[in-house]
């Protein structure tokens, strides 16, 4: 607008001047050496901008443009033009500054928005700011819920959202670096760098789950209604992902010629099996709505039941695998070499509650339950007194635990005793899955404490000395919970999203301190599987099992991560 009023200025001069004499009264020659000296300047400030030009780029200036939500309102759309035509100068949220006007915010003026200070284009690979403000809503009374240490007052679910291949990404929102935060009754700020790997245009989705730490039921406080708090999103919040050099190393068509995977936590995403480019059956299967689960920088292979069982006997011959409800449901796919559900995947059994089903291959409900696994006839239970397992055959002893509860009978503890070892044989290799009954029934602090006793005891019960192999060890995280509140008037079981990662990040952060270095600590990231799914599927899932437990088929996905992590070492495809 101001060039084309500079142009209308001119415009008007120009004919206001007509007819006049030259300017200042000068001749034509003398007025035709003026302007060839004015050209002659103009080209030496051409020259000398240029310079100044390159040097502010080799040099940028300190002083950085103002964050979107500090400019007026009505110049809001003209930069987001301008900003999706150029790349933005910054991508972390470290470097965008927080406006200041939002920590004055009230809900009664504003609600909790999503913010992408600099949604933009960007590459493949490359991470976007999103950010999280939730206005002040004081409570007005005391109450008893608290956070957990490090932790915020309000759970906020945000995913960012392919709009073409239904990709879902979800947001690790943290706490800004702001006194505010750490106040119950003022605004709060969440943000997060989100890597995004497959092209695509993502918008943000989500809402608040609770606010004044209500997500985090503590001692002997009940679960809260899951009353969600919406977020305001603009449609036009968009983040436009491409490949522009056609080489992303994240591309389907180059996702068999990645390396196979090694580690049990790698990061990926969902994808329809229908619009892969290669043959389904070589990743692992679908889950219920036909999408598979393909990691972004390592290749998950198909691996059948029974080679697993042929790599158990070679490189795992004894493990001692320690787990809940969860880990039964893992172990009815090992030992049946995969035959568990396939056949009526649909039933109550598969989808949710095993508890009562009849099951032969091992003792499942028992508290402890040695078994052989054979790459031919599955599972069998082993023999009363033998430690070791036969020829071509794995041991397995599961340890089926209520978590570290005190509900355990007898206490978890008491199994460690003077002769496990001998009684139970030196495993190469211990698979470690609670968390789930701690979130639902004990204190942080309690389990705390419990974690620390789990990681001495295994450290001191599985020894490393002559004659035996170092126990390496493997973290199950919990289950992924979310979209609901579990209300039951019996159970009342404590699970919130939130509150379910902060305990998995407990046993895994206490491990690798105590034992890192010592023992090599895997993490069975069972979580992250869950959480990248659809919205909609995870809602589904969890609002349908109260137990939490996963289906058959997610069951299966998760036991096909860890059987590449265990058996793909050292292999080359």
């Amino acid at each position: 607008m101001e060039r084309r009023a500079s142009q209308e200025a001119l415009n008007s001069a120009g004919q206001s001047t007509a007819g006049r004499r030259p300017l200042f009264g000068y001749g034509r020659k003398v007025w035709l050496a003026v302007l060839a000296l004015a050209g002659f300047a103009g080209l030496l400030v051409v020259y000398m901008y240029g310079f100044l030009e390159i040097d502010s780029i080799i040099r940028p200036a300190v002083e950085e443009p103002a964050p979107m939500g500090d400019l007026p309102e009505n110049t809001l759309a003209d930069v987001d033009t301008t900003l999706k035509q150029q790349p933005p100068r910054f991508k972390r949220c470290s470097d965008l500054p927080i406006p200041e006007h939002y920590w004055n915010m009230t809900i009664e003026s504003t609600p909790a928005f999503v913010d992408v200070p600099q949604a933009s284009k960007i590459n493949v690979g490359e991470s976007v700011c999103v950010r999280v403000v939730v206005p002040a809503k004081p409570l007005g009374t005391a109450q008893t819920f608290a956070p957990l240490s490090n932790a915020p007052w309000d759970s906020v679910l945000v995913d960012l959202v392919g709009r073409a291949t239904n990709v879902s990404v979800p947001v690790p929102l943290r706490m800004a670096n702001h006194t505010h935060n750490q106040n119950r009754d003022l605004t709060h700020v969440y943000e997060a760098d989100v890597v995004l790997r497959d092209a695509d245009i993502y918008s943000p989705e989500g809402y608040i789950e609770f606010r004044y730490a209500l997500w985090n039921p503590e001692a002997s406080l009940d679960p809260q209604p899951f009353e969600p708090e919406k977020l305001q999103i603009p449609d036009t919040l968009q983040v436009n992902v491409s490949d522009d050099d056609g080489v992303s190393p994240y591309s389907l068509q180059n996702y068999l010629d990645l390396p196979l995977c090694t580690e049990p936590n790698a990061e990926g995403r969902w994808i329809s099996a229908a619009s892969l480019p290669f043959d389904a059956a070589q990743v692992p299967p679908p889950d219920n709505h036909n999408l598979v689960w393909l990691p972004y920088d390592c290749r998950l292979k198909r691996v059948k039941y029974q080679d697993f069982a042929t790599c158990l006997a070679q490189r795992y011959p004894k493990i001692h695998w320690f787990g809940d409800s969860n880990t039964r449901r893992a172990l009815k796919k090992v030992s049946t070499l995969g035959q568990w559900c396939a056949a009526e995947p649909n039933s109550l059994v598969c989808t949710c509650n095993d508890n009562s089903e009849k099951f032969t291959n091992y003792g499942a409900y028992k508290r402890i339950s040695p078994f052989d696994l054979d790459p031919v006839d599955g599972g069998a239970v082993a023999p009363d007194g033998a430690v070791e397992p036969p020829a071509n055959r794995s041991r397995i002893v599961a340890f089926k635990w209520d978590g570290l509860t005190t509900r355990n009978d007898p206490p978890w503890a008491d199994y460690f005793t003077q002769d496990f070892e001998a009684k139970l044989g030196h495993p190469s290799l211990a698979i470690v899955g609670v968390t789930n009954w701690d979130t639902a029934f004990e204190t942080h602090a309690f389990f705390s404490g419990e974690v620390d006793k789990l990681a001495a005891l295994i450290d001191a019960s599985y020894p490393t000395h002559l004659g035996h192999p170092n126990t390496d060890i493997v973290l199950r995280s919990g289950q992924y919970y979310c979209c609901t509140s579990d209300m039951d008037k019996f159970w009342k079981r404590r699970y919130s999203r939130l509150r379910n990662r902060f305990y998995d990040a407990t046993l895994i952060d206490t491990f690798k301190q105590k034992l890192d270095g010592k023992r090599n600590v895997l993490v069975w990231d069972v979580a992250q599987i869950s959480e990248r799914r659809p919205y909609k599927y995870r809602e589904e899932d969890v609002t349908k099992c109260a137990a939490n437990h996963v289906r058959s088929e997610i069951v299966e996905i998760e036991n096909q991560v860890l059987m590449n992590a265990l058996c793909n070492s050292g292999l080359e495809a």
